[in-house]
């Protein structure tokens, strides 16, 4: 009798164990749907992870959060020793254990292009290391965690900050070496869609792989950024960080994350159309005569105005704490905006902006749009006494003479003409008996001076750049500069500018000549 309850009793035992399994299986499933609904865990196995990584996440089970957690706390203490290459290893196994804790990731990436970049005095090295930050998030970060916000943000910040800013001492080698990748993907340094999109060469096809393999960019998605928020100088930092802050608000799925990215596009595009334009130039390699590398300095990007506008008051609806502070931002870069389309002779555009702003912000302007860019320029190189203008009015037509160059023909004509309206500008505020004693050179005088220096082989501008601006002003092949300044000189040295000289017929002085003229 005892034997057989001893044997129904390791029945019900057995059945009862398998159905207490069986409802802790139905509470586990419960408790993991809850878990990743509530963003607590990732249950998804990795996909494409490489085999030490497959192994860590599989053969040491729940072991590994405790590692990683060791791991971090070690980090934390070297990070805080300024032991940034000891933690680097340790970076790198956390990531291994847990793929999917998202500060490590953040972390390290910043090591690698914060701290341990500037450690290096040469500017190459620092390269290598802030490229290694890039492309932890991006090829390895956003590989496991392709909807964290926080590695989209601080992947744009990096383009934005270390590479946009000014603030590292090596911030023009970062942006040279970056639009020098760029522009093998690009043609005549722009994105041509139709063949991104739709390749067919074989040269074009390489372009697009390495485009999708090695920079994890879409065509596709470049020219959404470009029809939202464009056209952008994709050899420039500011693009790049204005597309990933645009992925990362396609697949975030919190919308508390929204505000932050758009916060980088909103900055970004200030940021481009200050400067958000490459020009390039030929600069002479010393000690090898005849041979030229390629600079660029910037300009702002004024197709990009109507964007940015929008761009700032997106924002201003957005944040609403903020709203008063982003109101004065927005009525300095309407003012900006006004001043830049002026001197780059886009006065259409001038006078919209002009327009816009004294509607939306009556306290912003209250004088004509001539005498705000006059104040302006004032404003920016001091006061206007009779050295300090020519001065002003000098490097004025020289920054012409150097866009006439560079083919920058309508930046040039607005300069010009604005040295003609600053000059007569001065004569109409000075006295009769003055013009004698303070006269100013005519803009002529200046153009020929300022040849005689910048066509001089030896101490003016490298031979192609002087090449290209003697083709662009049509000078003779005889043309002499020095000897033409002689000649200016002598037949100008007893003559007195008459009062309110205005050079040139009205026309050219309202900006509508062709080029700049001998």
């Amino acid at each position: 009798m005892n034997g057989l309850i001893a044997r129904y009793s390791k029945y019900f035992l057995s059945i009862f164990v398998v159905l207490m399994l069986v409802g802790a299986g139905m509470v586990q499933k419960g408790l993991n749907q809850s878990r990743a609904a509530m963003g607590l865990t990732r249950l998804q196995p990795l996909e494409n992870a490489p085999p030490v990584l497959a192994f860590t996440t599989v053969a040491l089970g729940g072991f590994r959060g405790l590692i990683s957690n060791m791991l971090w706390v070690r980090a934390t203490q070297l990070q805080d020793e300024g032991k940034y290459f000891e933690m680097v290893q340790l970076a790198d196994w956390i990531t291994k254990l847990q793929p999917h804790f998202v500060t490590v990731w953040v972390h390290q990436a910043w090591n690698l292009a914060y701290n341990i970049s500037v450690k290096f005095p040469d500017h190459d090295d620092r390269w290598l290391w802030v490229k290694r930050g890039i492309e932890l998030l991006r090829d390895h970060g956003l590989k496991y965690n392709p909807q964290e916000t926080l590695i989209y943000r601080e992947l744009a910040w990096f383009f934005q900050h270390k590479m946009g800013a000014n603030l590292d001492d090596a911030n023009m080698l970062y942006k040279s070496r970056w639009a020098a990748e760029w522009n093998e993907l690009l043609t005549d340094g722009k994105p041509d869609y139709e063949v991104l999109l739709q390749p067919e060469s074989p040269e074009d096809k390489d372009r697009v792989r390495n485009l999708r393999e090695i920079y994890k960019m879409d065509p596709a998605v470049m020219q959404q950024v470009d029809a939202e928020h464009g056209p952008l100088e994709w050899r420039l930092p500011e693009a790049h960080a204005i597309y990933w802050a645009y992925l990362g608000l396609k697949v975030s799925e919190r919308a508390k994350d929204y505000v932050t990215l758009r916060r980088v596009i909103f900055q970004s595009m200030q940021t481009a159309f200050h400067r958000g334009r490459m020009i390039e130039f030929p600069v002479a390699i010393p000690g090898d005569p005849g041979t030229y590398t390629t600079a660029f300095e910037f300009g702002p990007n004024l197709d990009i105005a109507e964007k940015t506008n929008s761009a700032y008051e997106e924002m201003i609806e957005e944040e609403e704490k903020f709203a008063d502070n982003m109101r004065t931002a927005h009525k300095n870069f309407l003012r900006t905006a006004v001043y830049f389309l002026y001197t780059h002779n886009r006065m259409q555009a001038a006078e919209k902006w002009y327009d816009y702003v004294r509607e939306k912000y009556p306290d912003s302007i209250d004088t004509t749009l001539e005498e705000y860019v006059f104040a302006r320029v004032e404003e920016e190189f001091g006061s206007t006494s009779q050295d300090r203008l020519k001065a002003m009015l000098m490097g004025f037509m020289e920054r012409a003479l150097m866009d006439i160059a560079m083919g920058q023909e309508d930046k040039a004509i607005a300069g010009e003409m604005l040295v003609r309206k600053m000059r007569s500008r001065y004569y109409d505020q000075i006295s009769q008996s003055q013009i004698v004693r303070i006269k100013l050179p005519t803009v002529q005088e200046m153009k020929i001076e300022l040849l005689a220096r910048m066509l001089d082989p030896e101490q003016g501008l490298n031979p192609l750049l002087a090449d290209q601006l003697r083709t662009r002003l049509s000078l003779p092949e005889d043309y002499d500069p020095k000897k033409a300044l002689a000649e200016i000189k002598a037949a100008t040295a007893l003559e007195a500018a008459p009062a309110g000289e205005v050079e040139g017929p009205p026309s050219e002085i309202d900006g509508a000549t062709s080029q700049i003229d001998l």
